[in-house]
């Protein structure tokens, strides 16, 4: 028998952020253009930056019922200890992105293109990612209750000591996704694992799921 092929891993850049100017929450509107701030211990009840233009930025401790930013290009930027129910990002195009703690509510984050996005250390209620394109996309030690993947396109997808309470992927196409640092509870949408990468275990966890999905009959010898 061959060995198995590797599986390949994210490719994340080093997100250097240096010398940012300090930002006025004033800025924090629609179609706005960021560049190179720093916004810090931002307060607020629905903070829209929907349709803006972010880069080399970072935002750290904010807390808001609603944070949207969705239709918007964000590249080499930083999401830091977020504290928001519900956090709209729909449609958006990111670039060497990362979010770093913090709890989030429900993230609309359907139809999005990103390329080398890391979440660490983030606790999410639900992440919907539905339809949307992704590549070099990390997760380390996350806690998501519910994960949706469910028509998405995913190339070099890794996680690592994350806890997904339902992981949703149906006819989601994988390539080089690796879930073996995992822990999955509930998975609809098994048969559209091919692409991906599990343990063993995993895979012991999962058989009952994908004998139901495709149809297979379980019965103890007659």
């Amino acid at each position: 028998m061959s060995a198995p092929l590797p599986v390949s891993a994210p490719r994340l850049s080093f997100l250097a952020l240096e010398n940012l100017f300090d930002g006025e929450p004033e800025l924090l509107v629609r179609g706005a253009d960021l560049d190179d701030l720093r916004f810090v211990a931002i307060r607020g009840e629905h903070l829209d930056v929907s349709g803006s233009n972010t880069s080399g930025c970072e935002l750290d401790d904010v807390v808001a019922d609603e944070f949207n930013v969705s239709t918007s290009r964000i590249a080499e930027s930083r999401f830091t200890q977020f504290g928001v129910p519900l956090f709209r990002m729909a449609r958006s195009v990111l670039r060497d992105v990362e979010f770093v703690g913090g709890r989030l509510g429900a993230v609309e984050a359907y139809d999005v293109q990103c390329r080398g996005v890391h979440f660490s250390g983030s606790r999410i209620n639900y992440l919907n990612l539905r339809g949307s394109t992704m590549t070099d996309v990390a997760f380390t030690d996350c806690h998501i209750d519910e994960l949706d993947l469910g028509q998405a396109s995913v190339e070099r997808m890794r996680f690592q000591s994350t806890r997904i309470g339902v992981l949703t992927m149906h006819r989601a196409t994988f390539k080089d996704v690796d879930l073996r640092g995992a822990e999955l509870e509930i998975v609809n949408g098994a048969a559209s694992l091919k692409g991906a990468t599990i343990s063993p275990e995993q895979l012991m966890g999962l058989a009952p799921q994908l004998a139901v999905e495709f149809g297979i009959r379980v019965s103890e010898s007659v």
